[in-house]
């Protein structure tokens, strides 16, 4: 049933993906209704291709582990070591120990924070989780755990739940890190984060002071929260 359920989820990703990576030949009309409707047609396309480089990698390396159990598949690790290189080069950690970090997490928290880097850029607004379109803290780390396949809940106080806190010490990537109503998740190296800043701005990378790192909740959605087929 688990295999039946992860082919499924799969089967979903890549329609999804592909849908969203489709480029369509142009169309000639350009100010005809027909074409206006093509272009609405293409918007998941446009988005995706606006993406930033990293958020373009990312999506390459979700295509893989979706289609797959098989974490250690080395098409898998390759694309995924393209995504890690360049979050320690924007972020200015140790290349081998985010790979080391990502490489120990298990395959859903790989598939939250792959899903979380998708979402590089795309603009605040509370109280939505529309993938490439608008995202709120929590919203952002909703739509990349049920990628995942795992249900969560979708406001943040809830996401910080007693029933799914870990020690800081053993925070791994995917897991969150949050406070009052705002949470972020967590990139398994130091204390660098992706999150969708509250005030109008967009998805982004934050390395956390150690301050807030010692005051916040940490959790692992994995410990309550259950499998989507």
């Amino acid at each position: 049933m688990k295999r039946v359920g992860t082919l499924l989820r799969g089967i979903a990703a890549i329609g999804i993906l592909s849908t969203f990576l489709y480029i369509g030949p142009a169309n000639a009309a350009s100010n005809s209704g027909e074409n206006s409707v093509w272009r609405r047609m293409q918007m998941p396309g446009n988005h995706i291709r606006q993406r930033p480089p990293i958020s373009i990698d990312a999506i390459r390396a979700l295509g893989l582990i979706m289609r797959t159990e098989n974490q250690e598949d080395p098409t898998y690790i390759e694309a995924r070591r393209v995504v890690s290189d360049a979050v320690a080069a924007r972020l200015f950690l140790n290349s081998d120990e985010i790979h080391r970090a990502w490489s120990q997490a298990p395959r859903d928290h790989q598939i939250a924070v792959l899903s979380a880097l998708t979402q590089l850029a795309v603009p605040y607004l509370e109280g939505k989780e529309d993938s490439y379109v608008k995202m709120d803290c929590s919203g952002l780390l909703w739509f990349s755990w049920r990628t995942a396949g795992i249900d969560m809940p979708r406001q943040a106080a809830s996401q910080l739940d007693s029933r799914m806190r870990v020690d800081r010490k053993d925070a791994i990537a995917g897991d969150i890190a949050g406070e009052g109503t705002h949470v972020q998740m967590y990139l398994g190296v130091g204390l660098a984060m992706i999150h969708a800043p509250f005030g109008g701005k967009f998805v982004k990378f934050k390395i956390m002071s150690a301050e807030q790192a010692a005051r916040v909740a940490w959790t692992n959605p994995s410990n309550i929260a259950t499998y989507r087929l």
